[in-house]
C-alpha cells in the first residue's frame, strides 16, 4: 500500500486536524468562544451570499433537468449503470442523508415554534404552521441541489475525461493546468482541504448522530449516558467500518443502503399507523402548499431588519453545512452513477433526496407536533430545554411497542451513521491514493485508516461538551461545522469552471454529442 499513497495530502490533512483538535483539548473555553464568534461574523455578514448560492444551485438544478444538456451520460454513450436504479439511489440517499434526517425530521420543528422567522409569535398557531414549512425547506430541493454542481462536474471529468487519478485537483485540471508541475502547490492545497473538509463535513452529523445513541441506549440499557458510553459507540463505529470498508462497494455499502432504506420505510409506516393520522397528512399537505408559496421569501430572508437569528442559526448553517458536504457528496455520487445521464443524476439528487426527507418530516415531525397541539405532550420545552436527545427519547417513549420503536430507531441511526461515514471514508481513500482511476477502488485498510482519524474530531467535541459547563452542543456543532462552507465554495467553482470548459472542448471536436 505504501507506494500508492500520497503522503504530502495525507500529512497536510493529518496538520489540520491537530491544529484544530490540540486547542480543544488544552483550551477548551476559549476555543468555543472563538468558534461561536467566527459563527456568528459569518452567518451575519455573508448571510445575502449563502442565500444567493441555494437559489443559484436550484435554479442549476432546473436547468439540468429540462436542458439538452441533461442527456449526457457518464461514461459515454455506450455506458450502463454498474447499479440497479433503486440501490443506485438507496446508495445516494444513505450517504448524503445519514442520521442527520433522522434526528432534525423528529426534533426540528419544536425549536422552530420557540426561534420563529417573520417576527410570528412563538407557539401560536402560525408558528407551528411555519415551523412544519421551514423544515422541509431547510432539507427540501435547494438544500439537495447544493450537490449536484460538484457530482456532475465531478463525475464527467473522472468518467468522461478519463482524470488519471481520483484527486479533486485532477478533475480541475482545465483550469488548474495538467501538467504536474503547475500550479502544484495551489493543487496540494485544495486537496487537502478538500480531505480536511471531509471531516468536518462528517462532524455535525457524527456528533449529534453519538448524543442522540448514547440517551436511546442508556434509557435502554438503564444506565447513564456518560462520555465514555458515547466514545464506545464511536469504537463501534469504527468496527463497523472494518467489516463495510472490507467489501467491494457493491458488496458492502449497496446491501447496506438497501437494508437502510427497507427499515427506514417500515418505521416510517409503523409511526403513521400508531401516530395522529388526520392531522399528518393534512399538516404535510399544507406544509407542501407553504413551502410552494413562500419558496422565493425563505430563499432571500436574510432577517436583516428583525435580527431574530433565526437565519443566522439555521438556514445559513445548514447552506454553510451542505457546502462543505458538496465535494464528498458529489465525489461519492460521481463514483457511483457510471452510465447515468445528468438528467437522472439532478432527479435523483433534487427529486429523490427532499422527497426522502419529506417522508422524514411527514411522519416523524408530524407525529410529535400532533401530540402537542393536542396536548398530549409538550416535547417542544423539552428540545429548548434539554436538547435533541432528550426530545427524542421523549417522542419515541409516547408510541407503542416504545421499547422496540427505540431499537429500531438506534439501528436506524447507527446504520446511516456508519454508512455515511463509510462512504466519506472511502472516497477520502480514493483521493489520497495514487493514479487511482475512477473503477479501481483504494486498499481496505487504507479505507478502515480514514475511517478511524474521522472519529478524532468528534471525540474531541465529545470531550468538549463534557469539560465546558452548560455548553449548547448543537450550537458548537453548528459553528463549527459552518466553517468547512466557505472553502468548499471556492473549490466548487474551479471544479464547475473546469467541467464547463471541458464540456465546451468536447462539443467543438465532435467528442460529445448532445
Amino acid at each position: 500500500m505504501s507506494n500508492k499513497v500520497e503522503y504530502k495530502l495525507i500529512a497536510l490533512t493529518l496538520v489540520l486536524l491537530t491544529c484544530i483538535v490540540v486547542p480543544i483539548v488544552f483550551w477548551p473555553n476559549e476555543t468555543s468562544e472563538v468558534i461561536n464568534t467566527f459563527f456568528k461574523s459569518m452567518t451575519t455578514d455573508f448571510a445575502w451570499a449563502f442565500l444567493l448560492i441555494g437559489f443559484g444551485c436550484a435554479v442549476f438544478a432546473v436547468f439540468m433537468m429540462l436542458s439538452k444538456y441533461g442527456s449526457i451520460r457518464l461514461g459515454g454513450e455506450d455506458a450502463k449503470p454498474h447499479y440497479t436504479k433503486f440501490t443506485w439511489i438507496s446508495m445516494i440517499i444513505t450517504s448524503a442523508l445519514a442520521a442527520g434526517i433522522l434526528i432534525f425530521g423528529t426534533v426540528e420543528w419544536m425549536y422552530y415554534v420557540h426561534g420563529t422567522p417573520f417576527g410570528i409569535e412563538p407557539k401560536s398557531v402560525a408558528a407551528y404552521e411555519t415551523a412544519s414549512a421551514y423544515g422541509m425547506f431547510h432539507w427540501g430541493f435547494s438544500a439537495s441541489a447544493f450537490y449536484l454542481p460538484a457530482s456532475l462536474a465531478i463525475g464527467y471529468m473522472y468518467w468522461n475525461r478519463k482524470a488519471e487519478s481520483m484527486k479533486i485537483s485532477e478533475a480541475c485540471s482545465e483550469v488548474l493546468g495538467k501538467d504536474k508541475s503547475r500550479n502544484s502547490l495551489l493543487k496540494l492545497i485544495i486537496d487537502g482541504l478538500v480531505t480536511f473538509c471531509f471531516v468536518g463535513g462528517m462532524l455535525i452529523t457524527v456528533g449529534l448522530g453519538t448524543s442522540v445513541l448514547g440517551e436511546l441506549i442508556a434509557n435502554l440499557l438503564h444506565i447513564e449516558n456518560t462520555l465514555t458510553l458515547r466514545i464506545s459507540i464511536i469504537v463501534m463505529f469504527c468496527i463497523f467500518f472494518i467489516g463495510a470498508t472490507s467489501q467491494s462497494i457493491s458488496t458492502g455499502m449497496a446491501k447496506i443502503s438497501n437494508f437502510n432504506i427497507y427499515l427506514a420505510l417500515a418505521f416510517f409506516l409503523f409511526v403513521f399507523l400508531v401516530g395522529p393520522k388526520s392531522f399528518m397528512l393534512n399538516n404535510f399537505v399544507m406544509a407542501m402548499g407553504n413551502n410552494i408559496t413562500n419558496f422565493v421569501k425563505m430563499s432571500f430572508y436574510t432577517d436583516a431588519v428583525a435580527q431574530t437569528g433565526f437565519i443566522q442559526s439555521w438556514t445559513i448553517f445548514y447552506w454553510a453545512w451542505y457546502l462543505g458536504l458538496s465535494i464528498s457528496i458529489g465525489l461519492w455520487v460521481a463514483r457511483v452513477s457510471y452510465g447515468r445521464t445528468f438528467k437522472e443524476i439532478s432527479m435523483a439528487i433534487s427529486i429523490f433526496l427532499p422527497l426522502a426527507c419529506w417522508i422524514s418530516f411527514g411522519t416523524l415531525g408530524n407525529y410529535g407536533m400532533g401530540l402537542e397541539v393536542n396536548n398530549i405532550a409538550n416535547f417542544s420545552d423539552i428540545a429548548v430545554a434539554q436538547g435533541n436527545s432528550a426530545a427524542t427519547l421523549a417522542v419515541l417513549k409516547t408510541m407503542p411497542l416504545s421499547t422496540i420503536a427505540i431499537i429500531v430507531f438506534v439501528i436506524l441511526v447507527f446504520f446511516n451513521l456508519a454508512t455515511s461515514a463509510t462512504s466519506v471514508s472511502t472516497v477520502v481513500a480514493m483521493l489520497t491514493s495514487k493514479n487511482l482511476k475512477a473503477d479501481e477502488e483504494p486498499n481496505k485498510w487504507f479505507k478502515v485508516m480514514w475511517g478511524c482519524i474521522f472519529m478524532v474530531l468528534p471525540v474531541a467535541i465529545l470531550y468538549l461538551e463534557n469539560v465546558v459547563d452548560g455548553l449548547n452542543i448543537l450550537g458548537i456543532l453548528q459553528s463549527f461545522t459552518s466553517i468547512f462552507g466557505i472553502p468548499m465554495l471556492f473549490v466548487n467553482i474551479i471544479l464547475l469552471w473546469s467541467a464547463v470548459k471541458a464540456i465546451k472542448a468536447d462539443l467543438q471536436s465532435g467528442k460529445l454529442k448532445l
